[in-house]
């Protein structure tokens, strides 16, 4: 069975009111890399200010007490892939901009790629609108 040295990865900005995310954000990101479900390749901070500039910070601009997560492969998001991400940022808010592997997906992709398959499209829906799809059409 063909062995990947990585899974799918995934970019994420998740948005927050203000100058930057709390430190709740780093320990939601470090419960999963700790439960296995994801290792965080790269984790860069964006915001907009009131006047509409996009600053990117890197997570050492942002952690005082040295309590930063290692990242396998800090640099992956690169300004351009922020910029996209961070494109809907309002101003005054902020964004963490997270690139995670999929470990749970590793060796499924192994598997397809072995039975000659592979994935050609993927489209996620954020949990809030699942879950509110679900209460609403609740039966």
């Amino acid at each position: 069975m063909t062995t990947f040295d990585y899974g799918p990865i995934e970019f994420y900005a998740i948005g927050f009111d203000g100058d930057r995310p709390g430190p709740d954000v780093l320990a939601a990101v470090d419960d999963l890399v700790a439960s296995g479900t994801v290792n965080l390749l790269d984790l860069v901070f964006a915001r907009r200010s009131p006047e509409g500039e996009l600053e990117i910070l890197e997570l050492s601009d942002t952690i005082d007490d040295g309590g930063a997560p290692a990242l396998d492969l800090a640099g992956l998001a690169g300004e351009e892939d922020i910029e996209v991400l961070a494109e809907g940022l309002e101003p005054g808010s902020s964004a963490a901009i997270l690139v995670v592997e999929l470990l749970w997906a590793k060796s499924f992709a192994a598997a397809l790629y072995d039975a000659g398959g592979t994935v050609i499209a993927r489209h996620g829906i954020p949990a809030p609108i699942v879950n509110a799809f679900l209460t609403e059409n609740a039966g």
